[in-house]
């Protein structure tokens, strides 16, 4: 039974001194995981206020802007039917490049059906 004594001794050593070494290394890792988590909540918030928002007093610029950022899923997952409709909006009020991204659609069947006459009165 004595020669059980340095042997439990041995490991009592190796399980301390490996506790000493994977506490911090524990603590770091919690450290970094709380920071990141808060980093990322930070941007998603970030990120959603830039979304614009329409008002009835909305600039065709706006509207334009805004039916661009769906077109290429810029800040907003994209969505080519309200694409079109802002676009059509913004057009409807003279703005051109929105007329331009019309012809577009139009030539390409992005979000409508495909009709090339209509793309050609808008691009025009």
């Amino acid at each position: 039974m004595s020669t059980n004594h340095p042997i439990k001794y041995i490991i009592s050593n190796k399980i301390s001194m490996y506790q000493k070494n994977i506490t911090p290394l524990i603590q770091s890792l919690l450290i970094a995981t709380m920071l990141s988590s808060s980093l990322i909540t930070s941007a998603c918030s970030a990120e959603s206020s830039n979304t614009p928002i329409l008002s009835n007093q909305s600039t065709p610029t706006e509207i334009y802007k805004l039916g661009l950022a769906y077109y290429e899923g810029d800040s907003v997952p994209e969505d080519d039917d309200k694409a079109f409709k802002l676009f059509q909006k913004a057009a409807d009020q003279g703005y051109a490049p929105a007329k331009h991204y019309l012809g577009i659609m139009y030539y390409e069947g992005i979000g409508v059906d495909q009709d090339y006459h209509k793309a050609f009165e808008w691009v025009q």
